[in-house]
């Protein structure tokens, strides 16, 4: 984006503001922000495969903080395997890790999964124990029986854990997990059913854990990490908000005239608590226009266009930078 400002506007000053929102970048940007070392370990990914996956690690005298992002060992990239298997297993481990290298606060980002097995690969991780099912997985959730807690990591229990979400959906219903679960590979038929799944989940594990968790804005997290790390007592805040907090989003919007923003795909999902939605908030409190700048525009984003000046899409067959810096351009000179 500043390499298509510059081109447009040769001498215009530039505030660059990174805007993760619990996906995929947020671990760098708290990594930076924080001031955390990073640390690596081996985990599977969703389909089983290991994998050597970064974490952040900060060392303080009243109890040590990890910074982990789900989409670095659940991520999209590399799940090759049927969307019904996938799990969330990988993550469970390396929270368990975490736990072993003495910390006392996590920090969790949620989005851009593979998954959407409502976190139970990651309570088995942990030592939730479900009768019959060693790899509980989407695949499973119908076949649920009996939850045992006993063997559930006791560490926990002393751990603040955080979830960053990357959206503010509850686990089910049509605008819940199953609204993300077409761009992770799910077909028709499964589609048509996966919420049924996701509720039958819940029904088992609310009483168990004694907690109503499903209704909570954010539950519908990464397939359903949101509602899972709910379960174990988090509190789940909009990762947007915090990395704008960590970055002086509000500040950086104060000082300038015009405000850019974009993600991939612009959609529907948008207005779930994405970056973009949540910078057009802070640009409209203080008075100044945003542009949005996308990969794609899909026509269910229309209903929440106005929240932005001018929108634009990049422009097909070209390399990613330079179709960046030309939609840059277009919207920048008349």
């Amino acid at each position: 984006m500043a390499r298509g400002v510059a081109q447009a506007c040769p001498g215009r000053p530039v505030l660059l503001r990174p805007m993760p929102d619990g996906g995929d970048g947020t671990l760098e940007v708290l990594r930076r922000a924080l001031k955390a070392d990073t640390r690596f370990f081996e985990v599977p990914d969703s389909c089983g495969q290991m994998r050597t996956v970064p974490f952040g690690l900060i060392r303080r005298r009243q109890g040590s903080v990890a910074l982990i992002e789900s989409a670095q060992v659940i991520g999209l990239a590399g799940a090759h395997c049927p969307f019904v298997t996938r799990s969330t297993e990988g993550l469970g481990r390396l929270v368990r890790h975490v736990l072993d290298c003495g910390v006392r606060t996590i920090y969790l980002g949620l989005g851009g999964s593979a998954t959407c097995d409502a976190g139970v690969g990651l309570l088995a991780a942990l030592g939730v124990r479900f009768a019959g099912l060693a790899h509980p997985n989407l695949e499973a959730l119908d076949r649920m029986g009996d939850v045992d807690l006993t063997g559930l990591d006791r560490r926990l229990a002393r751990t603040r854990l955080v979830a960053l979400t990357d959206v503010a959906n509850s686990l089910a219903g049509p605008s819940g997990a199953v609204l993300f679960a077409a761009q992770k590979g799910a077909g028709p038929a499964l589609l048509a059913d996966l919420d049924r799944r996701l509720r039958a989940a819940a029904d088992r594990l609310e009483p168990v854990f004694a907690v109503h968790a499903r209704k909570r804005p954010g539950s519908g997290a990464a397939g359903g990490l949101g509602f899972a790390c709910a379960l174990l007592g988090a509190r789940l805040i909009p990762g947007a908000a915090m990395i704008a907090r960590l970055t002086g989003l509000s500040a950086a919007i104060k000082m300038a005239g015009l405000v850019l923003t974009g993600e991939g795909a612009c959609d529907a999902q948008t207005a779930y608590g994405k970056g973009p939605q949540l910078v057009a908030a802070y640009a409209r409190r203080l008075g100044r226009p945003v542009y949005l700048i996308c990969g794609r525009i899909d026509d269910s984003l229309t209903p929440f266009a106005e929240q932005f000046a001018r929108r634009v899409s990049l422009p097909a067959g070209r390399p990613a930078a330079e179709a960046l810096s030309a939609a840059v351009m277009a919207l920048l000179i008349p």
